[in-house]
């Protein structure tokens, strides 16, 4: 099997298309696809996760598209063009606010939802069927899993797989044994097909505290992601804090006792010129300078290499096409618009001289002991994630004031 822990600090990009975003899989472009993927390998980056939209992958539950995993091959196919390796993303899913699923996946009856579902070209209110538990959807990943592995079998390109992004928010497993149950399926499936190539699941602050574990996935998986953006967490002193992604990676790292990989570092930039900033909503979130936004990635990606970390996921490639914005996901979410490492009219923003120095650089070792801050067990952390979660970063930022 391959060993992640023996790798250099890595630096990708989730990946998006400028020009069709979410929608790419349904307008995909070949020539697009190369011009993005020469830009990606000539910052500097290593690898570039991708993430398979459900609906448009899998539009009935026993069925798999043959175009879009024949899009799949031509995208590995581009990044080992360009000496890129690609991590393949599952069942997205949830993605910039929405949950993205195919109508087999709803129940018929609407609910007031936390996170509305946008499936067939439109935002609903159709309660997710919970693939957790639910026989009909577990058979249906099994099948995607199976088709898009073996589609892309043997093929160099593939670093490794993630099981989903933020899964937990489309929807919770019922109890631990229920995530353990899933998680074991889904890696047996993959490893039957490839035993060598390494399997993650994109977790996210909530699963620090929640039923899927980083313990319990770390049983399962290879390796452990977490996404760790401070734009809306507690309790991270702000957006701009760049201590809470290597708390966050490090706290799992701790629970799970394997390597992380620190995934969606990102931060949303001002347009240039600002007068393209159009239809901006009151309260609708942060845009900061790319000086300021270079300044939070630097000593971010520092921390994260210092602290053992595998390395970091950025997002996004690229800031979206205007034409994009009055439709889903980004027509509500305004700091997603403008969160890539290059502007939409494909010029560069200012990161690739930071991008490219971390990225030469050599990762720490994986730390045998726990960081003198964390002062609790993890049986003591897990009667309390909430409050635990809250006094270690306290701990955490006065080790860092203190040295």
């Amino acid at each position: 099997m391959k060993d992640p822990v023996s790798s250099p600090f890595l630096i990708g990009v989730n990946y998006w298309p400028a020009r069709s975003g979410m929608y790419w899989w349904q307008h995909f472009d070949k020539s697009a696809l190369a011009d993005d993927f020469e830009r990606i390998q000539q910052t500097g980056l290593k690898i570039v996760r991708v993430f398979l939209l459900w609906e448009d992958f899998q539009p009935r539950a026993g069925r798999v598209s043959t175009p879009r995993l024949d899009h799949l091959v031509e995208v590995a196919e581009k990044a080992d063009q360009r000496g890129l390796c690609v991590l393949p993303t599952f069942f997205t899913g949830h993605m910039c606010g929405l949950n993205w699923l195919p109508p087999w996946a709803l129940w018929a009856r609407e609910r007031d939802l936390p996170i509305p579902v946008f499936s067939q070209g439109r935002v609903r209110s159709n309660l997710p069927r919970n693939f957790y538990e639910d026989r009909e959807i577990l058979e249906a990943q099994v099948l995607l899993i199976r088709e898009a592995a073996g589609a892309l079998h043997g093929h160099p390109a593939v670093w490794a797989w993630d099981l989903g992004n933020s899964p937990s928010c489309v929807v919770g497993p019922p109890d631990s044994r229920a995530a353990s149950l899933w998680l074991r399926v889904m890696t047996e499936e993959l490893r039957s097909r490839d035993e060598t190539i390494p399997i993650t699941l994109g977790m996210d602050e909530g699963d620090l505290g929640g039923v899927l574990r980083p313990h319990d996935a770390a049983e399962h998986l290879d390796f452990l992601s977490m996404q760790a953006t401070p734009l809306s967490s507690e309790p991270s002193s702000g957006p701009l804090d760049p201590l809470w992604p290597p708390f966050l990676t490090i706290l799992t790292q701790w629970l799970g006792g394997k390597d992380v990989m620190c995934m969606g570092l990102g931060i949303p930039t001002e347009p240039v010129p600002k007068q393209e900033w159009l239809h901006k909503k009151p309260g609708a979130g942060l845009l900061v300078s790319e000086e300021t936004a270079a300044g939070f990635l630097s000593s971010a990606l520092e921390r994260l290499r210092e602290a053992g970390m595998m390395g970091a996921m950025i997002s996004f490639f690229s800031d979206f096409d205007p034409r994009l914005w009055d439709m889903p996901p980004l027509d509500e979410d305004l700091p997603g618009r403008h969160m890539g490492i290059y502007r939409y009219d494909r010029s560069p923003k200012d990161f690739e001289p930071t991008l490219r120095e971390q990225g030469s650089l050599p990762r720490r070792p994986f730390p045998e002991e726990p960081p003198s801050w964390i002062d609790v067990s993890r049986e003591e952390y897990e009667s309390d994630p909430k409050l635990h979660i809250s006094r270690l970063y306290g701990n955490y930022r006065d080790y860092h004031a203190d040295g």
